[in-house]
């Protein structure tokens, strides 16, 4: 479930609330993920990322 609704858009901190988790760690490892993935929200999401890519607009 959680590795689901993490792949479709769901904050990882809703997820730790939704499990019940104290720690992120423990929600972390409901959560499996492949590189590919993570690399791709890496690119959508991180900040230097997305400046490098308004630099590159312009």
């Amino acid at each position: 479930m959680a590795t689901h609704m993490l792949k479709n858009g769901a904050d990882i901190r809703i997820i730790q609330e939704i499990l019940g988790h104290t720690k992120l760690d423990t929600t972390m490892r409901y959560t499996k993920l492949d590189i590919s993935y993570l690399k791709k929200v890496h690119r959508s999401d991180h900040p230097a990322e997305k400046q490098a890519a308004k630099n590159m607009l312009f």
